[in-house]
């Protein structure tokens, strides 16, 4: 049976081959096939603010509804993989990265280990999660909290966010 989850791709800066935060996403949203997940559906691209709120470029995010045969470990693993690959640098948190992949939710489950959380343990406070999320499924609900993406997105005022246009 195959898994249901959602993928959360952000980038803020250009990557180390100089491709644009875009180009870099869509690259690393191409890479995830290669490892036998499936996107099922890919939200518009959102431009939002940093946060925590700081001088660094906005970020370009989507979300993704995505089926695979593989556990959330091993997406995890694929997702670092590929992280890696397109030149994610690690050296201190909330830093401008050229991508971003978060598991943000795995079948409806509550996970909780040293390596991974699901539902994310931020997500229903980013606005640029919750309104691609959103926008491909509007009747998603946390599976923690217990309440639907309508009430966390009015939570959620504070962030400047923007549809773009663009693939």
């Amino acid at each position: 049976m195959k898994n249901k989850f959602v993928i959360a791709v952000g980038s803020n800066i250009d990557s180390p081959e100089g491709f644009s935060p875009v180009k870099n996403c869509n690259n690393a949203i191409n890479e995830l096939s290669k490892f036998n997940i499936n996107i099922v559906q890919k939200s518009s691209w959102y431009l939002s603010e940093p946060i925590p709120k700081s001088s660094q470029p906005q970020f370009y995010n989507s979300v993704l509804l995505c089926t695979a045969n593989h556990n959330a470990n091993k997406v995890l693993k694929i997702i670092q993989v590929i992280e890696q690959k397109f030149g994610r640098i690690r050296i201190f948190k909330n830093m401008s990265r050229c991508i971003d992949l978060d598991i943000i939710s795995f079948n409806g489950n509550i996970k909780n280990s040293l390596l991974l959380t699901i539902p994310h343990p931020r997500m229903h406070l980013r606005k640029f999660v919750l309104l691609p999320l959103f926008e491909l499924d509007s009747n998603w609900s946390h599976p923690i909290l217990k309440k639907n993406i309508k009430f966390l997105l009015e939570k959620v005022k504070f962030q400047k966010i923007k549809k773009l246009k663009i693939d």
